[in-house]
């Protein structure tokens, strides 16, 4: 819609990852050169963590770009729930053949293609993305494939991206062996305001093929303010604010479009969870509703009577006749009356 009124070729602020659009700020530099190193070190386990958002899959795909032919990679993007559901995966990137093969056949097969690929000289990576999503359990399994090695160097090297939670359940006690074998681990940031402002400018330039300024500097702190610099919610909200511009035929992005645009994502936001607390509020509603009508139902039966017959029933008098019991009638509880108007039906 707005890219032929800003002169753009492209959207420059879609959500998939696009390595053309390839953005790496200090903290993804440094994250990445850690990585390289323990590589090339043969570290067995290397972590790294980042918030929602933060760049994980971009630093995971640059990394891949910067493996040389001599690496083979088997990447796992959605791990499986199980141990064994993971050496199955695990063995199929490497395109081993899995039907039918029981858990030890796998881990034969696993560490056969492994003592080939040393053999021949060539190093073997196992990329785990979402790691968080790992059960202590398979976690467990994953440690147990680092004890593949050799006398003097492992077999094979394991890489685990996910969101800060995998930080807490590494530094579990159950898990303290598997911590302790981590040789590299490193926390993804968000960016700067000025890493922010030139994150922009970037993709803009490649949108448009040349310079361009689009947005104002009181623009890009605001943007910088709204999303703590994090890209997805960079990009999310710069896409919002260019449609803004383009509605008001605005030639240039100022602070309040990119206000305007962050109200109208925050408002979808709690619209979303107002219909969610609605629902809560109509289930507390109910409950609500029910103890009223227990209460009414009580005060139209004469005082006592309730207790009374209940406990005549409960415990009867040694050679008395039990108390009859309530009728349908009796039990019966009154029709809801009609809701008050402007309170929740």
């Amino acid at each position: 819609m707005y890219t032929a009124f800003y002169g753009l070729s492209e959207k420059p602020f879609s959500l998939t990852p696009d390595p053309g659009y390839l953005f790496l700020s200090a903290s993804h530099r440094e994250a990445l050169a850690h990585v390289l190193y323990g590589i090339d070190q043969g570290e067995g386990f290397i972590a790294v963590t980042g918030e929602v958002g933060t760049g994980k899959t971009t630093l995971c795909r640059t990394l891949l770009r910067r493996l040389g032919p001599d690496t083979e990679v088997a990447f796992i993007f959605n791990p499986p729930s199980s141990g064994e559901e993971l050496l199955r995966a695990v063995n199929t990137e490497f395109g081993l053949l899995t039907e039918g093969r029981t858990r030890q056949d796998l881990n034969d097969q696993l560490n056969e293609f492994l003592l080939e690929m040393k053999r021949d000289d060539r190093r073997v990576l196992l990329i785990i993305d979402e790691a968080q999503n790992l059960s202590r359990d398979t976690l467990e399994e994953v440690r147990l494939l680092s004890n593949l090695e050799t006398a003097t160097a492992k077999l094979i090297q394991i890489l685990l991206f996910g969101q800060p939670e995998l930080d807490d359940t590494l530094d579990s006690r159950e898990l303290r062996q598997l911590s302790q074998r981590i040789g590299v681990r490193w926390g993804l940031g968000p960016m700067s305001t000025p890493e922010t402002r030139e994150y922009v400018r970037h993709r803009l330039r490649i949108a448009r093929g040349a310079e361009c300024d689009l947005f104002s500097s009181t623009a890009f702190r605001e943007v910088h303010r709204r999303t703590r610099g994090i890209p997805r919610l960079v990009n999310l909200l710069c896409d919002r604010a260019l449609l803004a511009g383009f509605a008001a035929g605005a030639h240039r992005v100022g602070p309040d479009l990119v206000s305007l645009a962050a109200q109208e994502i925050l408002g979808a936001h709690r619209r979303g969870r107002s219909r969610r607390a609605i629902g809560r509020r109509g289930v507390v509603a109910g409950a609500i509703i029910l103890a009223v009508l227990l209460i009414v139902w009580h005060q139209l039966v004469p005082s006592g009577s309730a207790t009374t017959a209940a406990s005549t029933v409960a415990t009867p008098p040694v050679g008395a006749a039990a108390a009859p019991r309530p009728s349908e009638s009796e039990l019966q509880v009154p029709e809801s009356p009609p809701p008050v108007e402007g309170e929740p039906g």
